[in-house]
């Protein structure tokens, strides 16, 4: 996923982008690290869309430990 399918998927703005990165939007904006800071948020997305699919994959798993 790249960042402007992630921008359209959850109708982000670059400034909402920057006030999760706590920064100004111009700062965010500007930055020579803005590449990195959407990668690492198209990554971090990727990495929760794929817990979500194997969490839905398993079985309900039922705690026993307490009639113990």
């Amino acid at each position: 996923m790249n960042i402007q399918e992630l921008k359209k998927e959850l109708k982000l703005s670059n400034k909402k982008i920057a006030q999760f990165f706590d920064l100004t939007y111009g700062a965010f904006a500007n930055s020579s690290a803005k590449p990195r800071y959407e990668a690492a948020l198209c990554k971090f997305y990727s990495f929760l869309k794929e817990g979500e699919k194997k969490k839905n994959k398993e079985p309900a798993k039922v705690d026993t430990s307490a009639n113990d």
